[in-house]
């Protein structure tokens, strides 16, 4: 056996060991959802969560239109920004995860 041939087996072998250990280390995560602040009042439902390693975003339910808005804090400006928008509504009869447009260029411009 060549030297590249033993390199080979050698990182073939430390690939598996890791794939390894990542099922070991994701198998014991739990499966929880997260959300750091809660406020359900009237018909709004409030919350926060962390969406990126060093950013935290504002999720805002209507429950009497069923409309979802997302905002992300954007602390080094001190501003709160519109990232998105959904009709939970629709999201739901349709089975969710369509991953095509979410409708917020419509509500942008004012329609439903």
């Amino acid at each position: 056996m060549t030297r590249i041939e033993t390199a080979c087996y050698g990182l073939i072998a430390s690939a598996f060991i890791l794939a390894g250990l990542l099922l070991v280390q994701v198998s014991d995560m739990p499966n929880t959802a997260d959300a750091s602040l809660v406020i359900s009042r009237n018909n709004f439902t409030l919350l926060t969560a962390k969406t990126r390693s060093n950013e935290e975003s504002l999720f805002i339910i209507n429950n009497a239109t069923d409309r979802l808005l997302v905002y992300r804090l954007d602390l080094a400006r001190k501003r709160i920004e519109l990232s998105g928008g959904a009709n939970l509504g629709e999201l739901f009869s349709r089975g969710g995860g369509s991953g095509g447009n979410d409708g917020d260029d419509d509500d942008r411009r004012g329609r439903r």
